[in-house]
């Protein structure tokens, strides 16, 4: 008799070794993944043997280890022959190891362990699953059934309450579909609220009742129109196997409609309908329920709804877990709880061992993971009511809450009460921020934040660029400060244009903008700014979702051929070590005169004696630059083709430059693709 985990195994576990389990084999360290910081990933999207083993990884290792390879050891632990299996880390690989306590890699009795590296996690199993203890036996289902405290719900619903009665700012409605959508789609559901116009999404969950005759199931989404509006359910989706049964797609579009089972559901999809019923609501928005996966038309169109859909919903729930596995708060995660059943296989011999849950007491509950999703981050934005599920809490948030103004000060709503300079500012720290996420798919860079774009810029804003405030859009740099955990990188498929800063996989910064939101007064025009002729971008569909299949814009700007170098000597206060990694200046070819300092959007991509042309974009006093004598601020570009009227060019990185850049340049007309 076998037990099967009804979670989801990666790759690199299923490739385990049966060799590690069987008595008397002494093995070399086996590498089970790269980096320990891949591994936290693997155990975050839903992997049910990396969760258990990096619940069991001992403090202060799962806090301090990052691009450390993560081994499996077999070997004696006693005198009398006893063999143990444990995750293993290579000891001078750990970073500061002078700083790390040495009873780490010590038995209780002080004789050293005979590991070969230092053991962070034990590997706790049993081959018979008689052994398997009757707590650790969830395999029967997705879902553990427990009862969250009632006062959650008293304090949710309290707060809707005040909201819907004092928060006139909470009650707006965002109503961003484009022209050409409306004007084909027929299936647009459109009516005039109190607050203007809603759109109701196109399908909807019915949550149904605990009655067995009144079950879930999809529903057309103008229901909500007239029975009390919806709620939206933000997640992150993890593991997720192509053939989920609970995703809605051609072939379960009819059951779904009769009925969802509650039981194919995994925790936190079954979490959310339950949630929604105490709350006394009726509907819920959950994107792999309520668009078809399988129907690439069908994803396009409600991409391009997302902003009505969280901004006319009545409030967002934002779960805990990092996985569709884990629920709403993640207190009570299956994943955590049950034994793993692990299928492994050498040569002829096949075996099944079992995992079982061996976690270790955190000194401190890890960050909310839909803190660093990208499409989490827009849905947070987009909601007016956000109901944010920790370990230990349930947060209410809404945008005309006072008492929390750090976490939705910096919102769209706030962007309009501004002026236009400062507006701008607000704008591109919300796209710093957006930077720093992480998604599943690079062709969702664009998408995932075309919610918030279309919300405030509108027709202004072509993938990244901002036709109302060219210069300062075109002017961002790769964050620096991040060169280590995120050195930047090309994707292998079309996402932007170059100049988009979402061409690339790395956060970034506008120096600039920011610099300009201090600046008094602002700069007043120069002979030498650039001109703006025409800029224009192609749409992956007809839908638009904001994703791209091409896009160019055509400058007139002051340029000048300029010819890569060392960093030395150092520009602008730069130091030895001060992130010279990924920077070059660039030189006069003929002389070798220093004209400005490169930093590449790629660091990888930056050498000596590239030719590159030079683009100014930004000159004057520069206020907060003048320190460091900067003379202006422009972009670093590969030439692709030249002709008598302009060059077509590739950007390649930014660049501050030094007053001797003005006696070289000349005006130029270029068109960066």
């Amino acid at each position: 008799m076998t037990l099967r985990t009804p979670w989801p195994t990666c790759t690199t576990c299923q490739a385990i070794p049966l060799a590690f389990f069987q008595n008397g084999v002494i093995n070399k360290p086996h590498q089970l993944w790269l980096t320990f910081s891949a591994f936290a990933g693997s155990a975050s999207r839903g992997c049910h043997t990396c969760t258990l083993l990096y619940e069991a990884v001992r403090e202060p290792f799962k806090h301090r280890l990052d691009d450390e390879p993560v081994h499996l050891e077999r070997a004696t632990v006693n005198s009398d022959g006893t063999q143990a299996v444990a995750l293993t880390v290579d000891l001078a690989s750990l970073p500061n190891r002078g700083t790390w306590d040495e009873s780490l890699w010590k038995r209780s009795d002080g004789q050293q362990l005979s590991f070969q590296f230092v053991p962070i996690a034990d590997f706790k199993y049993v081959r018979d699953v008689r052994d398997v203890p009757q707590g650790a036996r969830a395999f029967k289902g997705l879902v553990s059934l427990y009862a969250e405290d009632d006062g959650t719900f008293t304090y949710i619903k309290q707060s809707l309450t005040n909201c819907l009665a004092n928060h006139k700012t909470c009650n707006r409605v965002i109503f961003p579909l484009s022209g050409t959508a409306s004007q084909q789609d027929t299936t647009v559901n459109i009516v005039h609220g109190n607050h203007g116009p809603v759109v109701a999404p196109t399908r909807l969950v019915y949550v149904g009742s605990e009655d067995s005759k009144d079950p879930p199931k999809l529903v057309d989404g103008q229901e909500c129109l007239f029975n009390g509006g919806h709620l939206v359910l933000s997640y992150c989706w993890g593991m997720t196997p192509k053939d989920a049964p609970w995703q809605l797609t051609m072939m379960t579009m009819q059951q779904f409609s009769t009925e969802i089972p509650l039981s194919n559901l995994p925790q936190t999809l079954h979490d959310a309908i339950i949630w929604t019923r105490k709350l006394g609501e009726r509907y819920i928005w959950i994107d792999s329920m309520c668009i078809l996966q399988d129907s690439k038309e069908d994803w396009q169109r409600e991409a391009s709804r997302m902003a009505s859909i969280y901004g006319s919903a009545t409030m967002t729930l934002v779960a805990a877990s990092s996985s569709v596995y884990g629920g709403m708060s993640d207190r009570r995660n299956p994943l955590r709880n049950s034994a793993a059943s692990l299928f492994l296989q050498d040569g002829s011999s096949k075996f099944t061992i079992y995992l079982l849950p061996n976690g270790q007491p955190r000194n401190a509950p890890p960050p909310p993971p839909t803190d660093s999703r990208g499409w989490c981050y827009q849905e947070d934005l987009l909601s007016s009511r956000l109901v944010k599920v920790t370990q230990k809490s349930v947060l209410w948030q809404c945008v005309g809450d006072g008492s929390n103004p750090a976490t939705r000060a910096q919102g769209l709503e706030q962007l309009s009460k501004h002026p236009p300079y400062r507006w701008y500012t607000l704008w591109y720290r919300l796209i710093e921020r957006y930077s720093n996420k992480s998604l599943t798919y690079p062709k969702d860079r664009l998408l995932a934040f075309h919610g918030i774009a279309c919300d405030k810029a509108g027709s202004a804003y072509l993938a990244g660029f901002l036709k109302s405030d060219p210069w300062a859009s075109l002017l961002w740099c790769r964050d620096e400060n991040q060169i280590r955990q995120r050195p930047g990188r090309r994707y292998e498929e079309y996402v932007a244009p170059t100049w988009s800063w979402a061409s690339i996989d790395a956060p970034v910064l506008f120096y600039e903008a920011n610099a300009r939101h201090w600046r008094k007064p602002q700069l007043d025009p120069s002979a030498m700014d650039p001109e703006l002729r025409h800029a224009e971008v192609q749409s992956v569909s007809f839908f638009d979702t904001g994703a791209v299949k091409g896009g160019s814009i055509e400058i007139s700007a002051y340029v000048a051929i300029t010819r890569t170098a060392s960093v030395q000597p150092f520009l602008f206060n730069t130091r030895q070590g001060a992130h010279t990694y990924g920077r070059r200046n660039c030189v006069d070819p003929l002389t070798g005169e220093a004209l400005g300092l490169i930093v590449f959007d790629i660091a990888l991509e930056a050498k000596d004696d590239m030719m590159l042309c030079c683009a100014l974009l930004q000159t004057a006093d520069m206020g907060l630059w003048e320190k460091n004598g900067t003379a202006g601020l422009g972009l670093a570009l590969s030439v692709q083709e030249a002709t008598s009227k302009h060059l077509k060019c590739t950007r390649v990185g930014y660049v501050q430059f030094t007053s001797a850049f003005g006696a070289l340049c000349h005006r130029r007309c270029i068109e960066l693709s």
